[in-house]
């Protein structure tokens, strides 16, 4: 018993001392504890992603002053595109694949301008007898995909801190 004790704080140690961190922990630089966010679709499913994450992460959103200079989370645009990469032998599509390319961009100092940009992939099987069940499946991936990239843009934000 004290052998398994023993290796579970030596574990413990171990991945504490190496800098290992969960995988849905992103952390928001300093900097950016407290930044405005815009969106031209501000309760659309990304930017409800996005302010989720932020405000998980203990992020101040404040509101558009001009007064304080905050950095500034800009969502310039989104868009699904879904394309046929396999057919059955009737001609009718069997396969999509659904590409999400988000465009933002960070403002800090109110001067320096930082592009963002993100393109999620999946593959959708289309299945023509189950007409409703593919509709849930594919609603269900696209939240996925919001969801993925909303957590990317917020992992991009420490990159753009580096750059500083």
């Amino acid at each position: 018993m004290k052998k398994y004790i023993a290796l579970f704080i030596l574990m413990a140690v171990s991945l504490t001392g190496c800098g290992f961190h969960l995988q849905n922990e992103t952390e928001i630089p300093a900097r950016f504890k407290t930044m405005t966010y815009i969106s031209y679709d501000p309760y659309g499913q990304l930017s409800r992603n996005i302010k989720e994450l932020l405000k998980d992460n203990k992020v101040t959103l404040a509101n558009n002053d001009v007064s304080h200079n905050y950095p500034s989370l800009n969502i310039i645009r989104e868009s699904i595109d879904r394309s046929t990469i396999s057919i059955y032998q009737d001609g009718k599509a069997a396969e999509y694949q659904l590409v999400l390319n988000v465009d933002a961009q960070v403002i800090v100092a109110s001067e320096k301008v930082y592009p963002i940009s993100v393109r999620i992939f999946r593959t959708f099987f289309d299945n023509p007898t189950a007409a409703l069940a593919k509709t849930t499946e594919q609603d269900l991936i696209e939240d996925e995909m919001y969801k993925q990239a909303a957590k990317q843009i917020i992992r991009k934000l420490k990159s753009v801190d580096a750059v500083n």
